[in-house]
C-alpha cells in the first residue's frame, strides 16, 4: 500500500469535520467525500507538561486564554488540544485501546466543539419517524439507555453524550452527527435485552460497554434538523397532577438547556458566555423543549419508549 493509501485509510469523518488520525477510530465511518485538507489531526507525539499561560481548571485539566486545553488520565494518556485543527495524543498504553477513545470521544471532543464554534449539548440524539430528537441530561439520568431502546426498535443512532449542534445553520438549528455507538453499563443493557459478552469495554475492568449498531461504513452522516429537545428528570416517585412529557415555556426551557451545555465551565472560562446565551436562545426560539420525567429505575423503559414514540411524532 502506497504512504497516501495508507493515509486515506486513516481518514475519518466525525461531526462532518474530515478527520487524518494516527490512532483507530473504528467507531467513526471512513472518509469518501471530496479531496480537501483535513479539517482535524490527530497525531501521537509529547505533550508539554504545562501549557502556556496554563490554568488549572482541576488537578486533571489545564486551559490557557489561547482556549487550549490540556487533559492528563493516568495511565491512559495526555491529552492537548493544540488548536481548532489538531489534537495531540501522548498515550500511556496502547493507543488503539478504548480507553484511549472515552477520553478522547468526552471531555477533548465537547472542549473542540467549543473551540470550533458549535453548540455542545449532553445528550443522546435519535431519529425517531424523520424527526430528529435529543435527549439531555446529567450523567446518570438515562440518555443513552433511553437512545438504545429506540434504536433497537428501529430507529436510527445520530449521536451519543454529546449532540453537536449549528444554532444559526440556513433551515434552523440542525444536528450533525457523531457515530453509530453508545455507552452502557450492565442494567441497562439487561433493560434492552442485549448480552455483554464479547461487547468492548469502555475502560478496562469498567463494567460499561460499548454497543456498536451498525458498521460505521453504513452510519448516516449528513447533518439533521433538530426538532424536538426532551429534558430528563428521573423522578423518586410521579408528581401527582403533573405530566410525564411537559413542554416547558421560553424561560425554563433556556434555563434548562443552558444547564447540559458540554464542558460548560471551560466554555465560560474561555469567554464563550454572550455567544451561548445567544445560541441558548435562538434553540428554544425555533426547537419545542420537553420536561420527560421518568421513573427511579428501568423497570417502566418500554412503556417510556412507545410513549415517546407517540408524542415524537405528534
Amino acid at each position: 500500500m502506497s504512504s497516501d493509501s495508507a493515509a486515506a485509510a486513516q481518514d475519518r469523518l466525525l461531526f462532518g469535520w474530515r478527520v487524518r488520525t494516527d490512532i483507530a477510530l473504528p467507531e467513526c465511518a471512513p472518509w469518501t467525500g471530496d479531496e480537501r485538507a483535513p479539517d482535524l489531526r490527530i497525531t501521537i507525539a509529547p505533550v508539554p507538561p504545562l501549557l502556556a499561560e496554563a490554568e488549572h481548571l482541576s488537578p486533571l485539566l489545564q486551559v490557557n486564554p489561547d482556549r487550549e486545553a490540556r487533559l492528563v488520565i493516568d495511565g491512559v494518556a495526555t491529552f492537548w488540544l493544540r488548536s481548532a485543527g489538531e489534537i495531540v495524543i501522548d498515550p500511556q498504553m496502547d493507543a488503539d485501546r478504548p480507553d484511549v477513545r472515552t477520553f478522547l470521544y468526552g471531555t477533548i471532543l465537547g472542549l473542540l466543539c467549543h473551540k470550533r464554534g458549535l453548540f455542545p449539548l449532553h445528550a443522546a440524539c435519535v431519529v425517531v419517524d424523520h424527526r430528529t430528537i435529543a435527549f439531555s441530561g446529567a450523567s446518570g439520568a438515562g440518555k443513552s439507555t433511553l437512545a438504545a431502546a429506540l434504536v433497537r426498535r428501529g430507529h436510527r443512532l445520530v449521536a451519543d453524550d454529546i449532540c453537536a449542534i449549528d444554532p444559526f445553520a440556513t433551515g434552523g438549528p440542525m444536528v450533525r452527527p457523531a457515530f453509530p455507538r453508545v455507552k452502557l453499563w450492565q442494567d441497562s443493557l439487561n433493560a434492552i435485552n442485549v448480552d455483554a459478552k464479547g461487547l468492548e469495554a469502555n475502560r478496562f475492568g469498567q463494567q460499561k460497554y460499548n454497543l456498536r449498531f451498525c458498521d460505521a461504513a453504513q452510519f448516516q452522516a449528513d447533518p439533521l434538523p433538530l426538532n424536538s429537545i426532551y429534558l430528563l428528570d428521573p423522578a423518586a416517585a410521579p408528581i401527582l397532577g403533573r405530566p410525564d412529557i411537559e413542554r416547558l415555556a421560553l424561560v425554563r426551557a433556556a434555563t434548562g438547556v443552558h444547564e447540559q451545555i458540554y464542558r460548560r465551565r471551560t466554555a465560560l472560562h474561555w469567554g464563550r458566555a454572550a455567544e451561548l446565551f445567544e445560541m441558548v436562545g435562538h434553540i428554544v426560539g425555533t426547537v419545542p423543549v420537553h420536561r420527560l420525567t421518568r421513573g427511579p429505575d428501568l423497570t417502566t423503559l418500554a412503556d417510556l419508549v412507545r410513549r415517546l414514540e407517540r408524542h415524537a411524532t405528534q
